[in-house]
């Protein structure tokens, strides 16, 4: 997990900088009011701009206080990451995405191939 960025408390919103090789924006996040049980609970800025959202995590083992997506048009992908508890300031951890997997071999496929 790679940190990408510190983030404050101030009152209900967290402040902070995300900074990576090409991304150095100072970005907040604010709560807003939850219009269904799946909405997120926080808004992403940079100025005036919206950026993005924040949702409370679901399992709670996840160690995080909050599960961010970025976007912006210039970028090839959302950046995902994860808020995390600790004492302030509170790291935000780049998650990448992985494509998806071919399923596991049959165990047959795989000691037929096995040498002898």
């Amino acid at each position: 997990m790679t940190t990408i960025g510190y983030f404050r408390r101030d009152g209900e919103t967290f402040v902070g900088r995300l900074s990576t090789l090409q991304i150095d924006a100072a970005v907040r996040l604010v709560p807003i009011e939850k219009i269904s049980p799946r909405a997120p609970a926080f808004r992403a800025f940079v100025g005036d701009n919206e950026c993005g959202a924040a949702w409370r995590p679901l399992d709670p083992a996840s160690g995080a206080i909050l599960n961010v997506e970025l976007d912006d048009p210039t970028w090839t992908e959302p950046v995902n990451a994860r808020l995390m508890a600790s004492e302030e300031p509170h790291p935000l951890v780049w998650i990448r995405q992985r494509p998806d997997r071919a399923p596991d071999k049959p165990a047959e496929e795989v000691k037929s191939r096995a040498p002898t």
